[in-house]
Order: C-alpha cells, then structure tokens, then sequence
C-alpha cells in the first residue's frame, strides 16, 4: 500500500518541480564531476560520453517539492474525486517541502480554481475522508505541517 497527496481541481495548475533532478549526457556529468586519480570508479565513467542518465545535484533532491499532472493515477483515487484535473504530490513533507508547498498555493492557487488536497492510501478500499477547509488568503506554514501526518483526508483550498 501507497500513501498518496494529490491535488485534485475544476482547471488546469501549475506543476512545479523543486528537485533539481535533470536528464543529461554523461559528457555534462563528466564535466560537472571531473574523473581524477583520485576519483572512486563509477559506472559512468566508462559509459559512452553521448548516454543520456538522469541526474540528480545530491540526495536530497528526492524530497524536494514535486508537483506533477498525473495522468494515470492509482485507481482507488476514483473513489474520492470527481474532478477532471489531477495532479500528483511527491517528496518528504520536511521544513523544505513544506515551505515550498506553502509558496507554491499562495503563489499558484485561487479560491474559484475549487481545488482540494487529498491524502489516501491506495488499497484501502472507500476509507472516509475528514473534511476540512483552509482559507487560501491565510494559509501558513503550520496548517501544512498539520497536514503531513494525516492520512485520509480532503482539503478544500478556499
């Protein structure tokens, strides 16, 4: 089983992508990260310097902010949306994630947008959803971070 946020919404959102986590050539990683005598072997390195690899700056970058359209979502969602716009939530709701999560609602979304944060865990099959209704003009930092241990619940963004 799977806890997933979402975004669910009446129009079209903005993603967002906070990780730093880019396609590039293993050219530009070798450039990035020179191979001395000193560097330990990678498996990179002997790779064909026109490879495409995914990359990312440091670990962290997995728990970053990641807000995406999601176009196939995990079935068990039909049971508490009916909205035509679907957009998925990653990363690990530390002080980081929060912040920008925090920057990106005020920044990005609007109370007639009729938008709703939904946190489920797939496979539990129709588990009811608290209901609860923040204030988008005067949502804070805190009300997120409320929010990070809860898991069946739907926000209204107003």
């Amino acid at each position: 089983m799977t806890l997933y946020s979402v975004l669910v919404a009446d129009s079209k959102l903005q993603t967002v992508d906070c990780t730093g986590i880019t396609e590039i050539t293993v050219r530009e990683l070798k450039k990035l990260h020179p191979i001395t005598g000193d560097t330990p072997e990678q498996p990179w390195h002997s790779m064909d310097d026109d490879a495409r690899i995914v990359y990312a700056p440091d670990e962290s970058a997995f728990g970053q902010l990641h807000i995406f359209e999601w176009n196939n979502p995990p079935y068990d969602l039909a049971l508490y949306n009916e909205k035509n716009y679907v957009y998925g939530i990653e990363g690990n709701w530390g002080p980081q994630f929060l912040d920008d999560f925090l920057s990106y609602l005020k920044e990005h979304i609007k109370p007639e947008q009729n938008v709703d944060l939904i946190r489920f865990w797939a496979g539990e099959y129709d588990r009811k959803l608290k209901s609860r209704r923040i204030n988008i003009a005067e949502i804070e930092c805190h009300h997120l971070e409320s929010l990070q241990n809860e898991q069946y619940i739907r926000v209204a963004f107003v």
